[in-house]
């Protein structure tokens, strides 16, 4: 009887905001934030979602802070107004202190901090961002893996598809995509960020692209496994000239042959592919360049590219790229759209509103899965 009591007690002192719902979603498409615990004075919000218009801006990434209101159960609670359907970060301010949602496991690193996701769907394309109980799920590998040529030891996440989706245990070889961050990003961005994972559960089952293995790594060459810390834009900047040099791309083929070594992947180039975002983007068609008999398909979203980037045999693989119309980088990728043509490479321009962000990246990422279907 005294065991219990002493658990009781020490539940009840522990912070009681774990037992509400801290974000809920409603059927309008409005949103409640909540957060409650004894020692809060002010509590506020600070998210995309409660911007006054939609951001065009370049970068992305901005967010407006209202303040929450305390309820007759000491609950602060704040609800937006109907919001378009699209991924949303938001963090706490309680007390004047950041603090990203402690009852919500959906998180990703932003640049320098922990936010907190919330995803309302509604529509065709931010439904494929929604984690779905309902379907089968693939499986994420966090892989590390010595490369010789940096005489170092790296991380790798890998998606690999469910077998009732006709994975690994109904193939004998699967189609490889290998999926590329930018200079803010590392291995989990694409998982986090990018909501990889829910974006080919979501695809596969609906059979809107074809079970694939896909391979996320750190491109950050200057990044050691131990101790492993999240990146960020400062750091990678630091190691700017290694990104320069094409260590990663220098790197790459030990990646491959781990890859191929160790997953079932399919050895016909028709069923390689490869992607990039921004940075990620010059690296990735680096890799092309260097090996023009690895990959079909290369995806670039947001380019960061020059001359230096065209193939080195035109028929090496087809060209995707993808750019947000307020992107800083838009008019780069427009011009390697125009070397393209005048090298007589086969290719695709795919232009789309906003700018340099995660709300495009994902939706060039589904555009460019739904052209992989076809590759069978």
């Amino acid at each position: 009887m005294r065991r219990i009591s002493l658990i009781l007690l020490l539940l009840l002192s522990l912070n009681i905001s774990a037992q509400i719902v801290s974000v809920e979603v409603h059927s309008d498409n409005s949103v409640t934030f909540r957060y409650k615990a004894d020692d809060v004075v002010t509590a506020r919000v600070k998210s995309d979602c409660l911007l006054n218009k939609k951001d065009n801006s370049w970068f992305g990434g901005k967010m407006r802070t209202k303040r929450m209101h305390r309820d007759s159960t000491g609950t602060f609670t704040l609800t937006t107004k109907s919001l378009e359907p699209e991924v949303y970060q938001y963090r706490f301010i309680i007390n004047g202190i950041y603090r990203h949602d402690p009852c919500n496991k959906d998180s990703a690193y932003v640049l320098l901090h922990q936010e907190s996701i919330v995803v309302v769907g509604g529509n065709p394309q931010a439904d494929l961002y929604l984690d779905r109980t309902d379907i089968p799920h693939g499986r994420i590998d966090t892989v590390s893996y010595y490369n010789a040529t940096q005489k170092l030891t790296r991380y790798i996440l890998v998606y690999t598809p469910p077998a009732e989706a006709g994975g690994l245990c109904q193939h004998d070889s699967l189609p490889v995509l290998y999926l590329l961050h930018g200079i803010s990003g590392d291995e989990v961005s694409w998982l986090e960020l990018g909501r990889l994972r829910q974006i080919l559960d979501n695809m596969i089952y609906e059979g809107l692209t074809q079970p694939m293995i896909v391979v996320m790594p750190d491109c950050n060459v200057k990044n050691k496994l131990m101790p492993k810390r999240r990146t960020n834009l400062l750091h990678n900047m630091l190691n700017y000239a290694a990104l320069q040099r094409g260590d990663f791309e220098k790197a790459f083929p030990d990646m491959h042959r781990f890859i191929s070594e160790n997953y079932k992947i399919s050895h016909n180039r028709q069923n390689r592919y490869i992607a990039g975002l921004s940075s990620g983007a010059k690296q990735a068609a680096n890799i092309v360049r260097d090996n023009p008999s690895l990959f079909s398909v290369v995806g670039l979203f947001s380019p960061v590219l020059g001359k230096k980037q065209l193939p080195s045999e035109p028929d090496s693989a087809v060209f995707h790229i993808y750019v947000g119309k307020n992107d800083l980088f838009y008019k780069n990728g427009c011009r390697f759209n125009k070397r393209l043509e005048k090298a007589n490479v086969a290719h695709t321009f795919y232009e789309h509103e906003g700018g340099h962000s995660w709300r495009n990246w994902r939706i060039f990422l589904t555009e460019m899965l739904k052209v992989l279907n076809n590759e069978e």
